[in-house]
C-alpha cells in the first residue's frame, strides 16, 4: 500500500515515539497514536516486529553479543590453510589473510564466530553463503575456493583481493562521476549474473564491493543471498521467514525494510543507492538511528542528486531516480535494463555529448533506453541474450553459459541500434 507523505511521516514519528517507550507498553500507544488509521497502525506495528531482529542481529556488533573479543588464530593452521593475520571481521565472523599451502598462494578465510556457529540458523545461514557464492563463478564476483572447519568452527576460503572497499574508498569523499559510473557497471554485471541463476544479493552496500588498484571490482558476501525463482539444483532453504529483516536500513528497498518479499528490483533499489552515494559522497537516505533511516525510506524522497552534485549528468540523474523508485513495479524490472542505461551514460561522458533537463528529460518506459528518444527506439533491434548450452558438459567450464551471455549481453547494450534485454526479463 502507497500511503500519503503526511502518512508516512507519522509512521515514523510514531515508529520512533514507541521505540523509545518499554515492550509492553508499545502496543497501547501506537493504537493511541494512530488514532484509528489503521493503515498507518499497520505499518508502524509491521515496522516494530521487524525491529527486534534487526536489533538482534544486524545492528550489534559481534565482539560484543560475543561477550568478549575473538582471539587472534594467526599462526593457526587449518587443513591446507596457514592463517597469517587478521584482515577484517563482520556481523557473522572475521576474515584473515592465509596461504594455500598446495598452491602456494594468498587466500582469504573467513570463520563463523563461535557463538555463532552454536546457532542452527547462522550456522545455516553461513552454509548458505558458501553455496550461494560458490553457485556464481563471474568475473565481478568474489570465487569460493574451498570450506572446512576448524576447532568448531565453520569457515569459508575464497580468493584473496588486494585493494580496499567503496567504504573507504568514499572516506576520501564522493567519487567523480565517469569513475562511479564505470564501479556502478561491473557491480551491475555481477548482480545480472546472479539474479540469471534466481539469486537476489539483499545487501548491497560500500562495504561488499572490493575494488582493486586497476580498478576492477569484486562482489562480496553472497550471505543475505535469497533464491527469486526455482533453480535446478539449487536450495530452496535459502529463503527467511515472511516479516524478517535481514540486510543493512540504509540500502535497504522499501519491500525489504517491511520484511516482505524481494526480488531482483530490491538490489535495482541498493545498486541505486549506492550509486547517489559514489556521485554525491553521502546516501539519498541516512538517520540517526536505524529507526529514521527506515522511517525516510518508506516515507520521505531523496534530495535530487544534481542538488547534491550539481555537475551530474541529467541522464545519470534520471537512472539513479527511477532506480529508487519507492514502488518496486516503477523500477528497472532487470539489473542488465539499469546497465543499459549506464552504459549509454558512459558514452555520453567519454564523447561529451550535452544531456537535456527539464521537461525533455522524462523517462523512458520500462525497456526502453533514457539516452534515446522514444520514436527512435521504437526502431531499434531488441535483443535477448540466453544462457549458452554447452555441447560437452564440463563442470570446469559450465559457467561459461552465463559468463558469456552476461558479457555479450554488457557489450552490446552500447550500441545505439540494439535494446538488449537479459533472459531474466524474457
Amino acid at each position: 500500500m502507497m500511503l500519503p507523505a503526511d502518512d508516512w511521516t507519522r509512521v515514523k514519528t510514531t515508529f520512533a515515539a514507541a521505540l523509545e517507550r518499554p515492550a509492553d507498553e508499545r502496543a497501547a500507544y501506537v493504537a493511541a497514536a494512530c488514532d484509528g488509521n489503521i493503515a498507518v497502525q499497520h505499518e508502524v506495528e509491521a515496522l516494530l516486529a521487524a525491529h527486534l531482529e534487526t536489533d538482534a542481529f544486524l545492528e550489534t556488533p559481534a565482539r560484543l553479543r560475543s561477550g568478549a573479543p575473538a582471539p587472534d588464530l594467526a599462526g593457526s593452521v587449518a587443513g591446507s590453510y596457514t592463517i597469517e593475520s587478521r584482515i577484517g571481521a563482520g556481523g557473522m565472523g572475521e576474515v584473515y589473510l592465509a596461504r594455500d599451502s598446495k598452491l602456494g598462494r594468498p587466500v582469504a578465510l573467513k570463520l563463523l564466530l563461535r557463538d555463532l556457529a552454536a546457532d542452527p540458523d547462522r550456522l545455516h545461514r553461513f552454509h548458505a553463503e558458501a553455496r550461494a557464492a560458490s553457485s556464481l563463478n563471474h568475473p565481478h564476483i568474489l570465487v569460493v575456493h574451498d570450506f572446512g572447519e576448524l576447532g568448531g568452527r565453520p569457515f569459508i576460503v575464497t580468493e584473496f583481493v588486494e585493494g580496499q572497499t567503496l567504504r573507504h574508498r568514499l572516506e576520501d569523499g564522493a567519487v567523480p562521476v565517469p569513475e562511479a559510473v564505470d564501479l556502478a557497471l561491473q557491480i551491475g554485471a555481477a548482480l545480472n549474473a546472479a539474479h540469471a541463476r534466481g539469486l537476489v544479493h539483499r545487501d548491497i552496500k560500500p562495504e561488499n564491493v572490493m575494488v582493486r588498484p586497476d580498478g576492477y571490482v569484486k562482489v562480496l558476501d553472497f550471505g543475505l543471498a535469497k533464491l527469486a525463482a526455482a533453480v535446478e539444483g539449487a536450495d530452496s532453504t535459502f529463503d527467511t521467514l515472511p516479516g524478517v529483516v535481514m540486510g543493512t536500513p540504509r540500502y535497504m528497498s522499501p519491500e525489504q525494510a517491511r520484511g516482505r518479499d524481494v526480488d531482483a528490483r530490491s538490489d535495482v533499489w541498493s545498486l541505486g543507492v549506492l550509486l547517489y552515494e559514489l556521485v554525491a559522497g553521502r546516501p539519498p537516505f541516512a538517520g540517526a538511528t536505524s529507526a529514521d533511516t527506515i522511517g525516510a525510506i518508506l516515507g520521505a524522497e531523496p534530495v535530487p542528486l544534481s542538488l547534491q552534485a550539481p555537475s551530474t549528468p541529467a541522464l545519470l540523474e534520471r537512472i539513479v531516480s527511477r532506480a529508487l523508485r519507492k514502488d518496486r513495479l516503477e523500477r528497472y524490472p532487470a539489473v542488465s535494463e539499469m546497465v543499459a542505461d549506464l552504459a549509454a551514460a558512459k558514452r555520453q561522458l567519454e564523447l561529451g555529448e550535452p544531456a537535456p533537463r527539464g521537461d525533455h528529460a522524462a523517462l523512458a518506459p520500462a525497456g526502453e533506453s533514457t539516452s534515446t528518444p522514444r520514436g527512435v527506439a521504437a526502431r531499434r533491434t531488441r535483443l535477448i541474450v540466453l544462457p549458452f548450452r554447452l555441447l560437452r558438459p564440463d563442470p570446469d567450464i559450465d559457467f561459461l553459459g552465463f559468463g558469456l551471455a552476461d558479457a555479450i549481453a554488457t557489450t552490446l547494450s552500447s550500441l545505439d541500434s540494439m535494446i538488449v534485454r537479459s533472459s531474466m526479463t524474457a
